[in-house]
């Protein structure tokens, strides 16, 4: 398969994004935008699976199919098909704007785990991070919605262009857009400055620190299943970016890798110990994801291989499990004391959510557990041993704040005024899905980074 052929996923996800900007008038209205979308990426994620590895790029040095391409193309799809499930059955209102926007973000994502060219990537990071701005503020009507959506888009605009300029900087050194191409090991001063804003966009994209402070607002003022979406899919392709970028620029300069390190530590710090006091869901995985982040850049700053290919699947395993909590927030409600008394109204769920928490904190065997296992190897490998020290300690607070979420479930009784959640088989589906992800992921943990680090470049 060759050409053209290889984008059909991407294809798939385009013309679904389309029909969802043309529901009112296609069959199924406003939730047939979730089901056609939740096909085209179901679909797309079965024909990604079933491509061919391809050593060389089919399209002039812009994109790239190599093993970690294709599991973050299959990881993007399947996260976004489990999403569209899940509003196809309980999303509120309307819903066909939401999808549509949803698809071309995920267009985006795709299309930055494959990017190999500045200039493609930048693109492709621009049309996975605008249509987020706007899911943020979705409802119109919430002040808190627009605030989030507006401090979200002056950072990542901001950042962006400071990205920019730093990819003027690599271009003017070494002559070409294309990594293969890209030679900085000479630079000197100009090179540690090309690198240090170009990392200052793909951080900010991660959300890591110091770029991490318009997650909690943002993340408060927005809708809990879009924070969801948010919060996954444009991360997981942001992870694979970041470590392309890091492959080909970090020989411009040695210092390169402590930059990582210090960013690491900073967000894994920052990011848990700001989680440990939130009593609002959306914050406390606001602040999670930083923390995540920072465990991810651990791998990454290695500068190795290795480090690159556990920092990728670590993004995924942390991704299906934040997506689903957000999911049942969603259901349930933002505030920890809606988790009260969960395991008697719905024993399943609140069983699903203990899985899926005990993933984040990283017990074994879920996947959360071997993709921090990866991440301690490289980074132990290369001489990381603070880094990893505090990783672990870090992983322990964590501990706190997400074992809070299965006392109120468990132990705390439910308060009067909370009506519960109407139940749906299709959005249990959907939150039955990333379970199975977590604990598949980390059956089959090690055969998967084998695979990933025989094709990779």
């Amino acid at each position: 398969m060759t050409g053209y052929a290889l984008l059909i996923p991407e294809f798939l996800v385009l013309a679904a994004a389309f029909w969802a900007l043309f529901a009112e008038l296609l069959p199924g209205h406003d939730r047939g935008s979730a089901w056609a979308g939740f096909a085209a990426t179901a679909v797309g994620a079965a024909i990604a699976a079933l491509q061919p590895l391809s050593a060389t790029s089919p399209f002039a040095g812009h994109l790239e199919f190599d093993g970690p391409a294709r599991f973050v193309r299959i990881a993007v799809l399947v996260l976004a098909a489990v999403w569209l499930l899940w509003t196809a059955g309980r999303g509120t209102g309307r819903v066909r704007e939401a999808v549509a926007l949803a698809l071309f973000t995920t267009l985006g994502a795709m299309l930055m785990a494959g990017a190999v060219e500045i200039v493609t990537l930048f693109l492709a990071i621009e049309l996975a991070t605008m249509p987020a701005y706007v899911l943020i503020g979705y409802r119109r009507d919430d002040v808190l919605g627009m605030e989030g959506a507006l401090k979200y888009f002056l950072l990542s605009m901001l950042t962006s262009l400071v990205m920019l300029y730093g990819f003027s900087f690599v271009y003017g050194m070494s002559g070409s857009t294309r990594f293969a191409e890209i030679d900085l090991t000479h630079s000197g001063t100009l090179g540690l400055l090309a690198v240090a804003l170009v990392l200052v966009g793909m951080l900010a994209k991660l959300s890591a620190a110091p770029f991490h402070f318009w997650a909690p607002d943002a993340y408060e003022g927005a809708q809990p299943w879009t924070v969801a979406f948010i919060s996954t899919v444009p991360k997981v392709a942001g992870a694979v970016a970041t470590v392309r970028l890091l492959s080909v620029v970090a020989h411009g300069s040695a210092s390169t890798g402590t930059i990582v390190a210090v960013v690491a530590g900073a967000s894994m710090i920052l990011g848990n110990l700001g989680a440990l006091t939130q009593t609002d869901i959306r914050r406390m995985m606001a602040y999670s994801g930083v923390a995540h982040s920072g465990y991810l850049l651990v791998a990454a700053a290695t500068l190795s291989k290795a480090g690159f290919l556990a920092a990728v699947v670590y993004s995924v395993a942390y991704a299906f499990p934040s997506l689903a909590v957000m999911l049942i927030a969603a259901e349930e409600g933002s505030g920890l004391s809606d988790f009260n008394g969960l395991s008697s109204r719905r024993p399943a769920t609140a069983w699903a959510l203990v899985i899926l928490l005990l993933s984040l904190i990283g017990i074994p065997p879920l996947a959360g557990f071997f993709g921090k296992l990866f991440l301690f190897q490289a980074a132990l490998a290369h001489g990381e041993t603070v880094l990893v020290v505090l990783a672990v300690a870090m992983s322990v607070v964590s501990a706190g704040y997400y074992l809070r979420i299965v006392r109120a479930m468990f132990f705390a009784e439910a308060t009067a005024e909370h009506r519960g959640a109407i139940t749906s088989r299709v959005a249990a589906v959907a939150i039955a899905a990333c379970v199975l992800a977590v604990i598949g992921m980390g059956i089959a943990a090690g055969p998967l980074v084998a695979t990933l680090g025989a094709f990779a470049r």
